[in-house]
């Protein structure tokens, strides 16, 4: 069928371009141009009508009736085909898919003020069709779960306008899209963090172990330790239950805790197709051990990590929302380069918005809500900055920053920057607008926001501490540019820059440089 529609096409086409030059002046509207796919043939005519599926051309042969999908359209008068793009696929990472993105398709449907029809078509894949508030059709969105690396398969292939990922885009997948032509991954507008998560070591509630350190924990998973007598547990092997390799939570997993102790993982793990699986198989096995999301957790025991600098953490949403944690993580949502159809861009503001991070909280996961602890709640981070510094100068400047923080509270959001760079990264972007609205509304009148800069240890201390102050006072210049010289009120804002104090990941890795390299932001 498509051939012989081809051919019709050719036909017409090449008989139009056999016909003299068409009358048409410069001042008549809706001119353009017909091209064939292949190129072979083009005319140019008036185009008097387009119903989204056909175009319907002027020429000296007649009225001409051509389908989208079989010519190509130039010039300026040509219909914008993405603004009526009503049918678009998702597809990716399950762990944000299962859980999280039905009640955000169904949330965007009522927010619409319509309804939601939704059929399973086969394993995976759901088309949900969303109406109207006269029952109509508004748009069809068809979710295509599986990995976080089916996410960058199916948008490459242009097989789907949004990819889930519960990983970021690795540097060879951002270089092949930059080689393809459909943009850097990594830009503000082709890269949204949908939600916060972490990874949790999870063990059998019956387990007797509390803490593990990371090293440990690589070993296990290496097929290096094989019993739990061997970390300090009962005389029992170990059972080894994760996701597989082409999942994110394996390989945000493999980046965070192996590689850096230069471990691989062993091939004699259970391998579960989704994390509800692992939490339960290892519910269900005492000698269990599992990667899991904290998503998932369910009746599991999470143990709390040990770093190679001999700071504890356990997770909690603070600590994920901080980035803190040492296996946080960001949810993303990835679109290629170029212009989005205007339902695609409408279903991307809406599930990023502040508004739908109520629904990320009632899918388990972590939202981006802005939420405080006091100074008293920080106290293992405070007791391992007195324990990681060892001259006077720098204890004398953290007794100066303690003091300055008394009565003071940290709100979780938390800028982080490039190494060497006062440049923030795309999470700190939309976190510099979040609390910029926040300071609009009202939320922090009277109030002094001091804004606090670190550094990691990396290179001179003066250069740290110069670098960190300029940190401090870059987050403030564009805190006030987003609010407004005249909407700042009675709010007072005040950088300080304290060089490597107060370290809240080890220097000895990149991952803890990355976290040291920050801005906080503390409420007085």
């Amino acid at each position: 069928m498509m051939e012989k529609n081809m051919f019709n096409i050719k036909t017409l086409l090449a008989t139009a371009s056999a016909c003299l030059v068409l009358g048409l002046s410069s001042a008549q509207a809706q001119v353009v141009t017909l091209s064939s796919n292949d190129g072979t043939f083009s005319m140019t005519g008036n185009l008097i009508g387009f119903d989204g599926d056909n175009y319907e051309l002027s020429s000296v042969i007649g009225n001409l009736n051509l389908n989208v999908n079989d010519v190509i359209c130039e010039g300026a008068d040509c219909p914008d085909l993405l603004a009526d793009l009503a049918e678009f696929a998702i597809a990716g990472s399950n762990t944000i898919g299962s859980q999280m993105m039905p009640t955000m398709i169904e949330a965007y449907a009522f927010d619409l003020g319509g309804d939601l029809e939704v059929e399973v078509l086969a394993g995976d894949v759901v088309k949900y069709t969303i109406l109207d508030a006269n029952g109509e059709m508004y748009s069809t969105i068809t979710l295509n779960l599986g990995s976080s690396d089916d996410a960058f398969a199916a948008l490459q292939a242009k097989e789907a306008y949004i990819g889930l990922s519960s990983r970021r885009v690795t540097d060879g997948e951002r270089s092949r899209f930059l080689r393809n032509g459909l943009g850097n991954l990594t830009s503000p507008e082709q890269e949204r963090i949908l939600a916060l998560d972490g990874l949790a070591v999870s063990v059998n509630p019956r387990n007797p172990i509390q803490t593990l350190s990371l090293s440990q924990i690589s070993d296990i998973f290496a097929g290096n330790v094989l019993n739990w007598r061997e970390v300090g547990g009962l005389d029992a092997p170990i059972s080894i239950y994760r996701r597989d390799a082409a999942s994110g939570a394996t390989q945000v997993f493999e980046r965070l805790v192996m590689a850096p102790n230069r471990k691989l993982l062993s091939n004699t793990a259970f391998i579960s197709e989704d994390n509800a699986d692992v939490s339960d198989a290892v519910a269900g096995d005492r000698n269990a051990i599992g990667i899991v999301s904290l998503a998932d957790q369910r009746n599991t025991q999470t143990l709390a990590l040990r770093s190679v600098c001999g700071q504890v953490a356990s997770p909690s949403n603070f600590s994920v929302k901080t980035e803190e944690y040492p296996m946080s993580r960001r949810m993303f949502m990835y679109v290629n380069g170029g212009n989005l159809p205007v339902k695609v861009a409408e279903f991307m503001d809406f599930v990023t918005s502040d508004a739908a991070q109520d629904i990320v909280e009632r899918s388990g996961f972590i939202s981006q809500n802005v939420s405080e602890a006091s100074l008293d709640e920080q106290g293992r981070r405070l007791a391992h900055a007195l324990m990681a510094e060892r001259d006077l100068g720098s204890l004398e400047l953290l007794q100066e920053m303690v003091a300055g923080l008394q009565d003071a509270e940290r709100i979780s959001l938390t800028f982080r920057f490039k190494s060497g760079s006062v440049e923030p990264d795309n999470r700190a972007r939309v976190d510099i607008d979040r609390l910029a609205e926040m300071v609009r509304r009202g939320d922090f009148e009277g109030k002094r926001l001091m804004i606090i800069g670190f550094a990691d240890s990396i290179g001179a201390i003066n250069e740290n501490q110069r670098l960190s102050q300029a940190r401090a006072e870059s987050v403030r210049d564009a805190l006030v540019e987003a609010i407004g010289l005249s909407n700042l009120g009675t709010v007072q804002f005040t950088p300080f820059g304290y060089g490597k104090l107060s370290p809240i990941g080890c220097n000895e890795t990149e991952d803890g440089r990355d976290s040291n390299r920050r801005v906080e932001i503390w409420v007085r």
